[in-house]
């Protein structure tokens, strides 16, 4: 017998050595989750952070910001990431992320509990590598601004230009997105104005 033979999984197999937010095909996902190994660390981590999540819902609150600090290469990007699939009980081939994590995480019962209670909620996550996405411009709204255009870059509007993004939003939320496309291609010789009234972005048309 040779020592390759020994192992469950092919060690010739293509392992990613560092994880990336943007691995996101479900070939990818399936072997993170189905290869990610819960230590007794770890499952310490997972249960402080439910029990926080969890009690969020009963008692609401304004505390809602979670610091995941470590040193390099220790596994933060990758908690990060497996919170964010459990969470949004991502559909990974014919299973989903929790019934994946149920054995990992049998040694707490409680933990399995409060991850299905939480994952009852729909949610929907947002990664992003703030480095990549930030601007130059780092001052005291920076972190503010990259998140502002992820969140708005995610629900479909433009948000490198948070201004245009709000206005998008302000149409989404008013029904009036069709009516705006409608009116702005129909105006080929008018102007398409956008001004505030009562600090709500109003979208006028001057012919």
């Amino acid at each position: 017998m040779l020592i390759k033979d020994m192992f469950t999984k092919d060690i010739n197999r293509e392992i990613n050595g560092v994880i990336q937010v943007a691995q996101d095909t479900e070939s990818v996902v399936y072997q993170e989750v189905s290869e990610y190994v819960v230590t007794d660390e770890l499952l310490e981590l997972f249960e402080k952070f439910f029990d926080a999540y969890f009690k969020a819902f009963k008692e609401p609150t304004n505390g809602i910001g979670v610091w995941i600090s470590g040193f390099f290469g220790s596994g933060k990007s990758h908690f990060l990431k497996m919170l964010s699939y459990i969470l949004e009980n991502k559909q990974i081939g014919s299973s989903k992320t929790v019934e994946m994590f149920k054995d990992k995480l049998a040694a707490s019962p409680n933990l399995d509990r409060m991850m299905e209670q939480a994952t009852a909620v729909d949610t929907e996550a947002i990664l992003f590598n703030i480095d990549i996405e930030g601007t130059s411009e780092k001052d005291s709204t920076a972190v503010m601004r990259v998140f502002s255009k992820m969140f708005y870059n995610h629900l479909g509007f433009f948000g490198e230009n948070l201004k245009v993004a709000r206005v998008e939003f302000y149409l989404y939320q008013d029904g009036k997105t069709e009516e705006f496309r409608r009116v702005f291609k129909a105006a080929r010789t008018g102007q398409l104005a956008v001004k505030r009234l009562n600090c709500r972005p109003v979208i006028s048309y001057r012919p």
